[in-house]
């Protein structure tokens, strides 16, 4: 395991993105789900969110394959954007779990 990290980390540029994107999704799937524990939104917010990051995530996903987006940078926003939508979408799922609802 330790090998497979330091390859990780031997890659340059590469690791930068990766773990910004780490970094971004896990500060992502914490938020969502601690602003339902504070009674932020309602339910069909978060179940709206849910479904909405989904099925862009599954859009861009599809883009993603090979040979449908061509060039580095076009590539590499478009995984991005996957995997921060995928984020969202399994942080409303947790959010769900975590909802309370406001004092009213």
């Amino acid at each position: 395991m330790l090998l497979t990290m330091t390859g990780m980390f031997g890659v340059g540029a590469h690791s930068a993105i990766v773990i910004s994107l780490i970094l971004a999704c896990l500060a992502i799937l914490i938020a969502i789900p601690f602003a339902a524990s504070q009674g932020w939104l309602h339910i069909p917010g978060y179940a709206g969110t849910a479904i909405l990051s989904f099925g862009m995530a599954l859009v861009f996903g599809w883009l993603a394959r090979p040979g449908r987006v061509t060039g580095v940078i076009s590539g590499t926003f478009v995984a991005v954007a996957f995997f921060l939508l995928m984020a969202a979408a399994v942080g409303s799922v947790l959010a769900l779990l975590f909802y309370r609802s406001p004092k009213l």
